[in-house]
């Protein structure tokens, strides 16, 4: 800490001597008994040795008590703005804490509309989309058209109840067009994901063409035709759930950054606090001779940084 000080000595004495002095004129101390004995400027310098040993000080420090810049920051790292109102800032501690709480509430906002939409949408995925009429396309159409030739029945009992292995298998095998993913595990976020992305899994949708016997009818090899409304509505509704995920998402970041930048601007407020205007004022005795001692009045302005 660099300390810049200016030191002023005002006595009437020291004034009139140096008048004196460089006027050529009689010294005046203002001490009359120095003035009634017409001391000499010469004889007064040589005796004047100033004795610092006595000082009274009178401090004022207008910046108030130090704050330490660690502890404001790691105050301001756990709770945002309280390291700035620990350091007299509270216009900033006001700042940062209202984008705190401002920033947790849209996260947990925005991230309840996402679980509530993945609610709706996964609800409407498992009444509407069916693994079932999907293989009873592969088998009955799938096969022959995109290939490749399947090596037994489908079992319809294990599909339905969550048996993909068949599907899955008929999926990895090489294809004239398409089918680039396999069907996910039931209940996984990518299984709700890729049933309604993918033109693969049209099939499985209860508003896809069907024949009497409620097998999804051939698309005639038209891979990217024929795709229902009603898979690109749920394709929409899914996005506006990972939407939701995304604000709350951001958020969250907001809040991490909040955390950091309030933390470093903490440090600095307190930093920022310690640079104070100190003033002092007191009495130095200074000695005249060796039987006379005078009070001489100083005055200190110093600007700590």
């Amino acid at each position: 800490m660099k300390t810049r000080g200016i030191v002023l000595l005002f006595t009437a004495a020291s004034l009139e001597f140096y008048t004196s002095v460089f006027a050529g004129g009689r010294l005046f101390t203002g001490n009359a008994r120095v003035d009634v004995l017409s001391v000499s400027p010469k004889d007064f310098l040589s005796e004047q040795q100033p004795d610092t040993s006595m000082h009274a000080v009178a401090m004022q420090k207008i910046g108030g008590e130090e704050k330490s810049s660690l502890l404001a920051g790691a105050m301001s790292f756990v709770v945002p703005g309280s390291g700035e109102f620990y350091s007299g800032s509270y216009l900033k501690s006001g700042i940062f804490f209202t984008v705190e709480v401002a920033a947790i509430a849209t996260a947990i906002l925005y991230n309840n509309k996402g679980d509530s939409k993945t609610s709706q949408f996964e609800a409407y995925a498992n009444a509407h989309w069916s693994a079932v009429r999907y293989a009873q396309w592969i088998e009955q159409y799938g096969a022959s058209q995109y290939g490749p030739q399947l090596t037994q029945a489908m079992d319809y009992t294990a599909i339905a109840n969550h048996d993909f292995s068949q599907i899955n298998a008929w999926e990895s095998g090489t294809h004239s067009e398409g089918f680039s993913h396999q069907l996910p595990s039931y209940g996984e976020q990518q299984y709700y994901e890729l049933i309604g992305k993918y033109r693969q899994y049209k099939f499985g949708w209860d508003t896809y063409p069907q024949d009497a016997n409620g097998v999804p009818v051939s698309d005639n090899g038209n891979y990217d035709g024929m795709i229902p409304q009603q898979m690109l509505n749920y394709s929409a509704d899914r996005g506006k759930a990972n939407d939701y995920y995304y604000a709350s998402a951001l958020a969250v970041g907001v809040v991490v950054v909040n955390h950091v930048l309030s933390a470093l601007d903490a440090a600095l407020t307190a930093n920022s606090h310690n640079r104070t205007l100190e003033t002092s004022m007191g009495m130095r005795l200074q000695k005249i001779d060796e039987s006379r001692s005078e009070f001489v009045p100083e005055f200190h302005l110093s600007l700590n940084f």
